[in-house]
């Protein structure tokens, strides 16, 4: 059986046939595809507002293919990390919190974003500078005429915020779930601090940069959220 169209996603209804799809190992890496997948599920998933049959099955099949597309080049954790929280919040937020569960245990959530994060907040911190710096010099090459490389800094772009966005909703919705752990509430307090350093990173990055190239081009898009999203 091929695999279903652009068109045909967007018309699957049920979780369960959503999930058969993404468990195959013939999918294209088409970013748009991934996307369309994504926002059915989502849309499942808000079926939870209006009391829907069906919406809970939908969540662990959100974040299953959420995971997915995580792997996939043209995605990756920039395109996936911040619709993954929102997707595992708003679980949390309709059906409660459930030990164990990879989608609506506050612990095993902020488990999976710490370490597609970078593992520490200071490896984090190290590799957005990093990206910020090399982003901006690419940046200035365009800017100046000399070539440079949109791809990358439309690239570079998606993860400084799509792992900021993510950050930030961790701090503000997650973090406080945590209190009845206290190593993950210790810990997601030291992502915090990090999420307020960044600030100041993006900061020096802006001062150390030549005039026309002291912030990056707005993206286009706008990555759409669930309930619960800043």
């Amino acid at each position: 059986m091929s695999v279903p169209t652009f068109a045909e996603v967007n018309r699957i209804t049920s979780a369960a046939a959503m999930r058969e799809v993404i468990r195959r190992d013939d999918l294209p890496d088409d970013p748009r595809w991934w996307l369309a997948v994504i926002s059915v599920g989502q849309a499942g998933l808000l079926g939870a507002e209006s009391g829907l049959p069906g919406a809970e099955d939908w969540a662990p099949v959100l974040v299953e293919s959420l995971d997915a597309a995580a792997r996939r080049p043209a995605l990756g954790v920039a395109e996936t990390a911040h619709r993954r929280l929102a997707a595992c919040l708003a679980a949390i937020h309709y059906f409660g919190a459930r030990a164990g569960d990879p989608v609506r245990a506050p612990r095993l959530v902020f488990r999976h974003l710490v370490a597609s994060l970078g593992g520490s907040p200071e490896a984090y911190l190290a590799h957005y500078r990093e990206t910020l710096t090399a982003a901006l010099a690419e940046h200035r090459r365009i800017a100046a005429g000399e070539g440079g490389n949109r791809r990358a800094v439309s690239g570079a772009r998606a993860w400084l915020d799509g792992t900021r966005a993510a950050l930030t909703q961790m701090c503000q919705e997650l973090a406080p779930l945590l209190t009845e752990d206290d190593a993950a509430g210790e810990e997601a307090a030291r992502w915090c601090a990090a999420a307020a350093a960044i600030e100041r990173i993006r900061q020096d990055a802006r001062e150390n940069a030549d005039a026309p190239a002291k912030t990056l081009p707005p993206r286009k898009r706008t990555p759409p959220t669930l309930p619960g999203s800043p």
